[in-house]
């Protein structure tokens, strides 16, 4: 209906909108332009290093003239350690924020370093220097700065970035002029816009607040990069991780929303602005969509509006997606709202009424959003719904709710296929390091109860509590605003006042087992629940004990369903005209909104530690957190870039590896099978064969758990190897592919059916 009014409005024939649509499309077309025209190259010879030059020396390359433009450095050098000496791009000529760059340590094992630096400002000074802080030779080679059409790649998403908005903007304007939109769609949209952008404010400062997180998951960005990059689709293996050897992190931790920032990464953006690009879009997500569950749950703009606000910037969500950088965690707790919509429509609503029909459907969006960001809250949230279906056992066997949660769980699984399928044959079939942490105790991390009530934020860096109580510790809780909602709503029932309508029955009840279902979700966050003694039951208890990691990931789901109790507070009081206690609800929700987002504002930009990084070489490619996703018996610290080890008697002619593709020609010229070790992780999935009869050879873990080719005696030849993902694996895809086709059909039928 709403494209066929705005059809009506022929828009296009507009001569305002006409020129400005002139001026967009002249812009674009000369970006598209600029792409086309080849890209210059500049070279520049060697420098001689002084012989006896002491360790701290820098070579300079110097003198360069560039225009603007996105670059990639390539230099040739020979050093004999890693990690001491630093290639990097400087000049003091241009503007502040004129040249973006981290420079790339170099390493032994590589003979030559690439990287991009972004240049905004024309030049004649710009220098690239390596220093050397070492005690070792240092020879450096030829340079090659090559220009790139990434800049105007970059440029052309920021107009029709900005096209989209107009449009939009003008769109509305022309809509609301003739039809008159409500008043009230006005407000929803103004104010959980400004919900979400409040939440993105610490996103749009330039930089990346520094969570504990951060860097695992810039690198997960630049894998998923590497990964497309490498021509892997959809990414299994992240090919540049551990200096090159691979990491198969995609496999484990679904990466489905982070082919976004990996996109823009792809059009040239750096990694912290696509990151923070990705953060703003969550907040903006998060907003909405738990703006549009609890207005379905509530019936009212205003208790939804409110209900968004207190969890979108409540104090766990911004401490998981903003202070720790906890970046899975933080993207899941955007699709818990659905899960709670799907189960009100089913254990409250009548299942008569039209609204119970198709409750499966968020329950669906908001497993399968769970289970491509965060396994774990994946786990809980299964733990959630058990409760919630405990808590309404005879309604769960009743037949339309049991298709519809059946539906639910079955749809979610289906779609989510494509990751389900590598991550189970991994898990089941491979020896991990993930399977071998059970040892890992978890108790001494719960919160004290204070923590629950916690508004302000502060300094604190600490997660495991130990024998210092919450000195220094995260700023972690449900915050001050929801415990009140709680105790308002525990007084209410006992002492006997929440009564209501017959027809507001289901709703009521389904609000005294979410409260009951939220205080045992807050005392398993506690350091008093007795997780140790769980662990200690036997193997599985232990295995699933131990990756929970910390017990205040149940306050994702406490903090739900305590935004839900207060919504039906704020209910409750309206139905039966309570004003001057609601005016008083609402006055709280705000204040406490308010102060505790302004000490975080103040926390952010005043207290927390800042990383401004624009691609992995500026990060370094080792680091994998716990490295729960290597194979076990891995010593990761001995991993660094390497060439192909032969055994005896091999002859190796020539060798190539690009990504997770290696090439060589090689002889066995012994008498006696032999092998070569290349710079891979053995995982399933690799081969190798003779590129010119197709003879597959033999894989097996070597040295460290590297990639060992076994050579027969004799042998002479060419051999590929490559990562292949087994067949299971694409028929998983197919099936993910197809569902997602089909339900998306089903939704435009009824749609459509709604329409006529």
């Amino acid at each position: 209906m709403i494209i066929q009014n705005l059809r009506a409005l022929k828009l296009l024939k507009n001569k305002s909108i006409r020129m400005i649509s002139s001026v967009f499309i002249i812009l674009m077309l000369f970006c598209i332009v600029k792409m086309i025209i080849p890209c210059r190259e500049y070279r520049f010879n060697a420098v001689d290093i002084p012989a006896g030059e002491e360790p701290g020396q820098t070579v300079i390359y110097e003198g360069i003239s560039l225009p603007p433009g996105v670059y990639r450095l390539e230099l040739e050098y020979s050093v004999d350690s890693d990690l001491q000496v630093l290639c990097s791009v400087a000049d003091g000529t241009v503007f502040s924020g004129g040249l973006l760059t981290n420079g790339e340590p170099l390493y032994q094992g590589l003979g030559s370093t690439e990287y991009h630096f972004w240049l905004f400002e024309k030049t004649d000074g710009l220098q690239v220097q390596i220093t050397n802080n070492g005690a070792g030779d240092l020879i450096t080679g030829n340079l090659k700065i090559s220009e790139t059409h990434l800049l105007w790649s970059m440029l052309l998403v920021i107009l029709i970035f900005i096209a989209i908005i107009s449009y939009t903007a003008i769109a509305f304007y022309f809509y609301d002029k003739n039809y008159s939109v409500s008043v009230e769609k006005k407000k929803i949209f103004f104010f959980v816009t400004l919900i979400g952008l409040v939440a993105s404010i610490p996103y749009l400062c330039g930089y990346s607040v520094s969570g504990a997180d951060l860097v695992y998951h810039l690198y997960r960005i630049e894998g998923i990069k590497d990964g497309m990059l490498s021509g892997q689709i959809p990414v299994r293996i992240d090919p540049e991780w551990l200096y090159g050897h691979g990491y198969a992190d995609a496999i484990f931790y679904c990466s489905s929303l982070l082919y976004f920032p990996a996109v823009l990464r792809l059009l040239g953006f750096t990694v912290t602005a696509s990151y923070n690009f990705y953060c703003v879009i969550l907040n903006f997500a998060t907003a909405w969509i738990s703006f549009y569950c609890f207005y379905r749950i509530f019936g009212k703009w205003w208790n939804g509006v409110i209900c968004c606000a207190l969890y979108t910037l409540s104090v766990y969500k911004i401490y998981k997606l903003l202070i720790t950088s906890a970046l899975g965690e933080g993207s899941a707790l955007t699709f818990i709202p659905l899960v709670i919509l799907g189960l009100y429509k089913i254990f409250a609503e009548n299942e008569e009424e039209a609204g119970n029909r198709g409750a499966w459907i968020p329950i669906m969006l908001g497993f399968a959003g769970l289970i491509q960001t965060h396994v774990l809250t994946c786990e809980i949230t299964a733990l959630s719904m058990i409760l919630f279906c405990a808590a309404n056992i005879r309604k769960v066997f009743r037949k339309k709710n049991l298709l519809e949660l059946l539906k639910g769980a079955m749809s979610a699984i289906a779609v989510s296929m494509w990751f389900l399928v590598p991550f189970l044959d991994y898990y089941l079939t491979q020896d991990m390091h993930i399977k071998h942490v059970s040892a890992r105790t978890i108790q001494d991390r719960g919160l004290y109860p204070a923590h629950l009530a916690f508004h302000f934020w502060s300094v604190g860096k600490n997660t495991p509590m130990g024998d210092n109580g919450m000195q220094y510790s995260h700023p972690v809780g449900i915050g001050l605003v929801l415990v009140v909602g709680l105790i308002f709503f525990l007084i209410l029932w006992f002492s006997g006042r929440l009564q209501g309508k017959n027809n507001d029955a289901g709703k009521r009840t389904f609000a005294k087992k979410t409260a009951i279902i939220s205080l045992i979700f807050l005392i398993m966050s506690l350091n008093i629940f007795p997780w140790d003694k769980i662990q200690g039951m036997n193997s599985v208890f232990a295995a699933l004990v131990s990756s929970l990691q910390f017990p205040n990931r149940f306050l994702g789901w406490g903090t739900i369903c305590l935004v839900f109790m207060f919504g039906y507070c704020l209910q409750f009081l309206s139905d039966f005209g309570k004003q001057k206690w609601l005016l008083i609800f609402i006055i709280v929700a705000i204040a406490g909104i308010t102060t505790s987002d302004l000490y975080l504002l103040d926390y952010t930009n005043a207290k927390q530690t800042t990383y401004t990084l624009y691609n992995e070489e500026g990060m370094g490619i080792g680091y994998t957190s716990g490295g729960e996703y290597r194979p076990e018996k891995t010593d990761t610290e001995k991993i660094t870039f390497a060439g192909p080890v032969l055994g005896d008697g091999v002859k190796l002619d020539a060798y190539e590896k690009r990504y997770l593709h290696i090439s060589m020609q090689c002889s066995n010229l012994g008498t006696t099978d032999s092998y070569i070790e290349v710079p891979l992780l053995f995982y399933k999935g690799y081969a190798a064969e003779e590129k010119n009869t197709g003879e597959k050879m033999e894989l097996c873990a070597g040295t460290n758990q590297v990639v060992r080719v076994l050579i027969p005696s004799g042998f002479k030849g060419e051999l590929d190897i490559k990562f292949v993902p087994p067949f299971y694996w694409r028929i998983g895809e197919l099936v993910s592919f197809t569902t997602t086709i089909l339900l998306i059909t089903l939704w435009f039928r009824q749609r459509r059916s709604r329409n006529v």
